[in-house]
């Protein structure tokens, strides 16, 4: 594999916050939603259930026809921390966009409205953010569930900046999951936030590419957020692939130009399949997110006993140790 040769940065790198003005929520949580009524009151309660209550939840309302707002409203209770704001349908980026701009806090978690988060999610995020100012976003591993909540699968493999750029500069945009991420808005503005031509696919690998070349990435090794996977997220026809190719390879194209990269042509590169360790690991906390801490352990110590030396391993050991696997659904209604 060629060596990543990167030019030096068309912005100023980042170099730390300021001090918040009184009554400053510490993060705004930006969901935006298009006709998802099925799940958004589980989204918005569990952003309300956070042990992190400094916040305030922007949920932005893409031109629904269906009762999300109803919805979003009634998951909400009369809380003063959300505000839902109303805009004509324009795609996810523009949605993102006004998120960024509408929010008062210097720190942007993104959530999707069908998906929820985890109430440490926040703290454990923003004590990064704060200990590490050199790092302009943080995520964090996944929990992926089906439409009724039952867990399928462990997401996120890469966890240092220098895992996630090079896979984001070799196509593969999954590096980190766009509903885990936390990031300083200050950065997201000053490289122009998220493209606004990218309607439906692509926003999030684009925004992520631009920001790491003036700070830092990088992914927490804990399950914060349960992903959602259902009907209207679930496949992709060959026309859609073809689509979401297109669109990687233009991302890439510009982030080639920005970067200096002349020594090759941009193209997808699959990942690497994952290793025994890593399989096991995960194996392991599918098993506890199902409910079985027995099994979940002996697979976590076989998997730490192949890699020691590997943080997200002993991450999913300490957590089947530590933590009561959480219910099916995380919030009360």
């Amino acid at each position: 594999m060629s060596t990543l040769r990167i030019a030096p940065p068309a912005f100023t790198p980042y170099t730390g916050g300021r001090e918040l003005p009184v009554g400053t929520p510490r993060v705004s949580v930006v969901m935006p939603v298009f006709n998802g009524e099925q799940f958004i009151a589980e989204s918005v309660r569990s952003v309300l259930a956070s042990e992190l209550t400094d916040l305030e939840l922007l949920v932005l309302d893409d031109g629904s026809t269906d009762g999300s707002v109803v919805a979003a409203r009634d998951a909400a209770a009369g809380d003063a921390r959300v505000r839902i704001i109303s805009l004509p349908h324009g795609g996810v980026a523009a949605a993102r966009n006004a998120g960024l701009r509408e929010a008062r806090a210097p720190l942007i978690a993104n959530l999707d409205a069908d998906d929820v988060m985890l109430p440490q999610r926040l703290p454990r995020q923003l004590a990064f953010l704060e200990a590490n100012p050199e790092y302009v976003a943080i995520g964090s591993r996944a929990l992926v569930i089906d439409a009724h909540g039952v867990p399928k699968r462990v997401g996120v493999r890469l966890f240092t900046h220098e895992e996630i750029d090079l896979a984001h500069i070799e196509g593969r945009g999954g590096a980190v999951w766009n509903p885990t991420m936390t990031f300083r808005k200050e950065v997201a503005l000053r490289v122009g936030g998220y493209l606004d031509g990218l309607h439906t696919t692509g926003e999030d690998h684009d925004l992520w590419l631009r920001m790491a070349e003036v700070g830092k990435l990088a992914n927490l090794p804990e399950v914060l957020i349960r992903y959602r996977i259902h009907g209207r997220n679930v496949s992709l026809s060959t026309a859609d692939r073809e689509r979401r190719l297109a669109v990687t390879l233009d991302t890439l194209r510009r982030a080639f130009i920005r970067r200096g990269i002349t020594d090759r042509e941009p193209k997808k590169i699959a990942a690497q399949p994952a290793g025994t360790a890593e399989r096991l690991r995960d194996t392991a906390l599918l098993r506890f997110f199902s409910g079985e801490r027995g099994r979940a352990l002996l697979l976590a110590l076989s998997a730490c006993v192949i890699q020691p030396t590997s943080p997200a391993t002993w991450a999913a050991l300490r957590v089947i140790l530590r933590e009561e696997p959480p219910r099916r659904s995380l919030v009360v209604a």
